[in-house]
């Protein structure tokens, strides 16, 4: 017969088996905590392509491995900048995480890593076999959400954010497309139909050698100078005008550093260009520096740019070669001050004073 006592000692060896499940089941979670590696075996140097899709929809930025280089398949094979692959692929082959943030379909959506609706989602290419991952919004301090195709859980991981992989062609590039050292330049010619200009640089000759034990300074360097002419002959310069060597200067840098915006089709005609840009360069000991010839034509916002150097081609903001297309007289010459005002000037006829003159006495009543 179960007395009072006998069921209150059940009642506590009860509480002592849900004690001890509990205990157990925070074991078995703390274990469950341990970071794991999501891609396991993953080898970055085994990848042969990355697909970056910014939306469900776009046209994916695609980056092809072709011998030992990286071009993109998707922008006229232009040449990848391999430190941003790296920059990449290092993190992707590191990605760990523990037990997941999600483990439903319903949740995909809201955390931005579902089919059609994510970040960003990278089809990476590698030993023959593709590996999806879906990277969406942040999931607590430094962390993003990531889900690999096929797989509903949803982890957050560090170290790799949807912002750092860019859908633009333009971010997986060297922005350079094509660079003169201003310092090299002798001649920039820019032959348009309005007319040609050139802007030439005249270095300054290198410094005489002073001679072991001198005891005279240095003298300063010597600087350089900017000239121009427009058409065939020098700017001629009317009485108080003079070049304008800082705006030709400004001017010139243009032709020296060209940032792209895009890469471009290098196989359009250039048989029309809306100008040619020539630059000059310095001799280097008894070579002569080849010149630099760049087609360019109007395109939009943009212009379309060929370095006939190069087998590629860029677009270009035309905001950044405005100035070296549009070069003209007024632009490139300095405008005497106007006059200053005449002292008299504003006041009615007879009413001028010598400097110093005293008042009129004052007329008193007859």
């Amino acid at each position: 017969m179960l007395t009072r006592f006998h069921k209150v000692l059940i009642a506590l060896l009860v509480v002592q088996l849900v004690l001890v499940v509990v205990v157990l089941s925070r074991g078995n979670d703390a274990a469950a905590l341990k970071e794991h590696p999501l891609l396991a075996g993953f080898d970055a140097a085994k990848v042969t392509r990355v697909q970056v899709f910014a939306k469900a929809d776009a046209k994916p930025v695609d980056l092809v491995k072709r011998d030992a280089a990286w071009v993109l398949a998707s922008s006229f094979d232009y040449p990848v900048d391999a430190a941003k692959l790296t920059d990449l692929l290092t993190p992707v082959a590191k990605l760990s995480a523990a037990a997941p943030i999600a483990t439903q379909t319903g949740r995909h959506k809201q955390l931005k890593v579902a089919d059609a609706e994510f970040e960003r989602k990278l089809v990476i290419t590698s030993a023959g076999k593709d590996v999806t991952l879906y990277l969406g919004g942040p999931a607590g301090a430094r962390r993003t959400a990531v889900r690999i195709s096929g797989d509903d859980n949803v982890y957050g991981v560090t170290g790799l954010s949807s912002g750092a992989v860019s859908g633009e062609p333009r971010s997986w590039v060297d922005p350079v497309y094509a660079k003169v050292p201003v310092e090299e330049i002798s001649k920039v010619l820019v032959q348009r139909e309005a007319g040609s200009v050139a802007l030439t640089h005249e270095l300054p000759p290198p410094p005489a050698d002073a001679g072991s034990g001198s005891a005279a300074s240095p003298p300063p360097p010597a600087a350089d100078h900017w000239s121009a002419a427009i058409g065939d002959a020098p700017i001629a310069l009317a009485a108080g005008e003079t070049i304008d060597e800082q705006a030709i200067s400004r001017i010139a840098a243009q032709a020296a550093t060209i940032d792209l915006t895009a890469p471009a089709d290098p196989k359009r005609s250039a048989s029309t260009p809306t100008a040619t840009i020539t630059i000059e360069r310095t001799s280097t000991g008894k070579a002569t520096a080849a010149p630099v010839v760049i087609d360019v034509i109007a395109d939009g916002a943009s212009y379309w740019v060929h370095d006939r150097s190069q087998p590629r081609a860029a677009l270009v903001d035309k905001s950044r070669l405005d100035d070296l297309l549009g070069a003209t007289r007024d632009k490139l010459v300095k405008k005497p001050p106007p006059p200053p005002p005449s002292p008299s000037a504003g006041a009615g006829a007879g009413s001028a004073k010598p400097p110093g003159a005293a008042p009129p006495p004052p007329v008193r009543p007859g």
